[in-house]
């Protein structure tokens, strides 16, 4: 049997062509560009499902499974909100059951990322579990005696948008001080912009060539493993946030582990390190040294791996 797995993100939309027992056979990868609007978007989800399609032996799958970001009207087949495509009710599960003749299903982007940890990556064999991803938004999937948790309103797991500074900087969710705008990628970016504004001395300017535009984390991450000490500095705050955010998780959901993926987790034990030193001190004393923080097996691959998972449970398969 074969299935199609496509996780939209805020910059790349990624697909997968896999089978139940999670061999992956074809990838892709493409920009999603959200600036040129929602139907464009959609209609270049199509077409990478169509160029998966037709590398199939048979040249059809037996289900497809969408990963979208943001709240989810699960039932409507709707994207409610996504903050970082500036989408808000857009019917989504329709424009793909008008164009493929095969079982099509959609959930949170993350959620999808959590099923392929749980099946297929580092999660196997734990029955409670989160993922957190870190890229150009922070989002969690929750996995609960075995089973994807979605909560009242399928909106459980935007740990995103815990306040975490009474009086930060203003998110596009409405709230402020949100998780997000300081430990996901341009959260980490316009940390750094503001210490460089404010004057302090990097070698990160220099390696952009005083081009405060191209300032990515993994700049960030590079000019720490050169002594930076402003990087070091940034990658240790990153960690001491998200520390304190994952244990209030951690006291409310009480997982056995936790899964941390997205591009800024690719710093590696920089961030690891101190991210698990500051979850322990944040932890009231009976959970210390019982929760694990490990990295993504998947890396970029557990939210396509993940929607194409997500279609295998509508069907039974797993």
């Amino acid at each position: 049997m074969y299935f199609i797995g496509v996780d939209l993100g805020g910059t790349n939309m990624a697909s997968a062509l896999m089978d139940e027992k999670g061999n992956v056979y074809h990838t892709n990868v493409i920009a999603t560009e959200a600036y040129k609007g929602p139907k464009h978007v959609i209609d270049n989800m199509k077409n990478e499902i169509r160029k998966l399609i037709e590398k199939t032996p048979t040249s059809r799958v037996d289900g497809i499974g969408l990963g979208i970001p943001g709240l989810i009207d699960i039932e409507r087949g709707y994207s409610r909100f996504a903050g970082n495509l500036g989408w808000q009710n857009v019917p989504v599960l329709d424009e793909f059951k008008k164009e493929f003749d095969v079982p099509i299903c959609m959930d949170n982007d993350v959620r999808v990322a959590a099923l392929g940890e749980k099946y297929f990556g580092a999660g196997v064999g734990v029955k409670n579990q989160i993922l957190v991803t870190l890229g150009t938004g922070v989002g969690s999937g929750i996995i609960i005696d075995g089973k994807l948790h979605r909560g009242y309103s399928a909106s459980a797991g935007e740990i995103g948008h815990v306040c975490i500074e009474k009086d930060g900087y203003f998110c596009n969710c409405g709230n402020r001080g949100c998780l997000e705008m300081y430990v996901s990628a341009p959260g980490i970016v316009r940390r750094t912009k503001r210490y460089i504004m404010e004057g302090h001395f990097t070698i990160i300017t220099s390696m952009v060539n005083d081009e405060l535009s191209k300032i990515t984390p993994k700049i960030v991450s590079e000019a720490a493993d050169k002594g930076d000490g402003l990087a070091r500095l940034i990658i240790d705050e990153t960690a001491k946030l998200l520390g304190i955010g994952l244990a209030t998780y951690a006291h409310i959901i009480n997982p056995e582990l936790i899964i941390v993926g997205g591009g800024v987790s690719l710093m590696g034990d920089k961030l690891f390190v101190p991210l698990r030193k500051y979850f322990d001190e944040h932890l009231m004393m009976s959970l210390r040294g019982k929760v694990s923080i490990v990295p993504s097996k998947l890396k970029d691959q557990s939210g396509m791996i993940g929607a194409a998972a997500l279609s295998m449970l509508e069907l039974g398969v797993l």
